[in-house]
């Protein structure tokens, strides 16, 4: 399950996308993100999201957490990039 959430092609978030995704970090190798994904905790009205995607180095893979509701979530704002 984890590894088809991670191999689909899912654009990686920006700030400026109006997606839910309010956390996300990125990986060159997809066994970093799936190391990385199993360690995320959730709570309720949250989602691990990811996928992977490419830029001009490579390919890449991407590990978030979706929220059902941004507002109640806290400052939009406030998202929490990381890329490693």
């Amino acid at each position: 399950m984890l590894t088809q959430l991670l191999t689909r092609m899912r654009q990686v978030p920006t700030h400026d996308n109006h997606d839910q995704v309010v956390s996300w970090h990125v990986f060159r190798t997809l066994s970093e993100a799936e190391a990385y994904a199993e360690h995320v905790v959730l709570s309720d009205g949250q989602y691990l999201v990811g996928g992977t995607d490419h830029d001009t180095v490579g390919t890449l893979w991407w590990v978030g957490v979706e929220v059902d509701d941004i507002a109640k979530w806290g400052n939009g704002s406030a998202v929490n990039k990381h890329a490693a």
